[in-house]
């Protein structure tokens, strides 16, 4: 798999079982599958704005601070996230403590993001953006330059496959990576059976 170190990714450890026919004997050996995170563009005009925003202060996109910066979401905001506001508002005191510098508040950001990219899509981040998107690469972005440790769900893992697919469609087939997404893909499959 050619790994290009100008672009960022997440590395999802795969387990393979290599039968050794000498010592007929079984060992698993760990290979890393290095998933390109797509970036993401905003939709129109009004999310380039939120976008840009964020971006030039190198920040995610705190849904609480967007309805200080842009009160015209406000509403839309309470509409779609009414149920899970006390967690966007922890999110956003993680957020804050990460730009402080808290290495721990990054990684509860990280896991407080996976959580609610599963209510999206939502009318708020069709007229945001995918700012839930944004934040999971911002965040995998931010753990990997701090060289900390982390693993996401096996859901979210395979959103960023399929979003790395998507980008690459159009692209030869890299046999490496799709052999390894295979074998993960299979090793999940196992884990619940």
């Amino acid at each position: 798999m050619n790994i290009d170190r100008n672009k960022h990714y997440y590395v999802e450890p795969v387990e393979i079982e290599v039968y050794l026919k000498k010592a007929g004997k079984v060992r698993t050996v760990i290979k890393d599958l290095y998933i390109e995170l797509v970036p993401v563009e905003p939709g129109g005009e009004k999310s380039r704005m939120v976008f840009d925003t964020f971006r030039q202060k190198d920040e995610p996109i705190d849904i609480m601070e967007v309805q200080n910066y842009f009160p015209e979401f406000i509403r839309i905001i309470y509409d779609s996230y009414y149920k899970n506001m006390d967690l966007y508002e922890k999110l956003s005191m993680h957020f804050k403590s990460g730009l402080s510098g808290s290495v721990v508040s990054w990684r509860t950001a990280l896991y407080f993001t996976e959580l609610l990219l599963k209510y999206e899509p939502t009318v708020a981040s069709k007229a945001i953006g995918d700012f839930q998107t944004y934040n999971l690469n911002y965040l995998i972005v931010k753990l990997n330059g701090l060289n900390e440790h982390f693993l996401l769900e096996d859901s979210t893992a395979a959103y960023l496959i399929k979003r790395r697919n998507g980008a690459y469609q159009n692209q030869p087939r890299d046999k490496e990576f799709d052999k390894l997404v295979e074998l993960w893909e299979y090793n999940v499959k196992e884990k619940f059976f």
